[in-house]
């Protein structure tokens, strides 16, 4: 727990630093993605000074190992058991599974929905137990924005496997 509460106090703070220099709102105006690949850098850097392990999916998502999971990793098919939070890299949550499921424990079927490419990339790291921050390039989520994602905006993801059901083979 104390690893969780540290990684997202680091980000909050390279951020804060960060946007004490320009207004919000510029910012927003102003996102490129030069600028993304400078804020991804700073936290992927600030992660890795305070001594976290920061890997990254041939895909491109970038992600931190909370918590060891155990028994098998998904494949289309299975059903997932899991909560998330969504984070801007300023700390700001932007979705949170308990915002839309009983107990936040969002059940589904892995491949079956539509998810952003990043997460779904990342929901192969889980297994059950599994706790797994990751950082998503916007190009792995929501590109040039949307009505709520400002433009080449980087996402955060605290997840945790609670369980998985694999698909019954016929």
């Amino acid at each position: 727990m104390f690893k969780k509460i540290s990684f997202f106090i680091v980000i909050s703070f390279v951020f804060i630093t960060i946007s004490c220099v320009d207004s919000v709102e510029e910012q927003e105006q102003q996102r490129t993605p030069e600028l993304e690949a400078a804020e991804i850098d700073a936290v992927i850097n600030q992660i890795e000074e305070d001594g976290f392990d920061v890997d990254t999916t041939d895909l491109g998502v970038y992600y931190v190992v909370q918590e060891e999971g155990t028994g098998p990793f998904p494949t289309a098919g299975d059903t997932i058991f899991m909560e998330y939070t969504g984070y801007f890299l300023d700390g700001t949550v932007f979705d949170n599974s308990f915002n839309h499921f009983p107990e936040g424990i969002w059940e589904f079927n892995y491949m079956e929905n539509s998810l952003i490419p990043g997460f779904e990339d990342g929901i192969a790291l889980l297994n059950s137990g599994a706790e797994v921050d990751m950082i998503i390039p916007s190009h792995l989520a929501y590109g040039i924005g949307t009505e709520s994602i400002p433009p080449y905006t980087p996402l955060i993801f605290a997840t945790k496997m609670h369980d998985l059901k694999p698909v019954i083979q016929p």
